[in-house]
């Protein structure tokens, strides 16, 4: 089965997801902006790569219309439930896609770290 197609979580659980990903997304805009305010050391802006990493994950997963921990578990939720993937290759499409998120969440998350980083006190 083609990865594109599948898909592990509906609407509503793609608005939670996107809900969390901007709640985090704040919450490292605030915690830079703290940084920088509080002329904090340059090392501390590492912690940075935590909410910019869950921000990537939760506006990936909204997306992509795929929640990597059901993926890895071989679930879906497609707003009625949980309930188990049974076809083979829908779950190994879900599990690509998981991989694919996180990863791409991940990279993300070290480039802004990185980008930030590089800026002086």
């Amino acid at each position: 089965m083609e990865s594109l197609l599948a898909i592990n979580i509906g609407p509503r659980e793609q608005r939670k997801r996107s809900v969390m990903g901007f709640a985090a997304l704040m919450a490292g805009v605030c915690l830079a902006f703290a940084l920088v305010v509080m002329n904090a050391p340059r090392w501390s802006r590492v912690s940075l790569f935590f909410p910019i990493w869950i921000a990537a994950l939760g506006l990936f997963q909204a997306r992509e219309k795929t929640c990597i921990a059901m993926a890895a578990r071989g679930m879906r939720n497609m707003d009625e439930g949980e309930e188990t993937v049974e076809d083979r290759d829908e779950a190994e499409g879900l599990r690509m896609n998981a991989r694919r998120i996180n990863m791409r969440a991940f990279v993300i998350a070290i480039v802004v770290t990185l980008v930030a980083l590089a800026f002086p006190e």
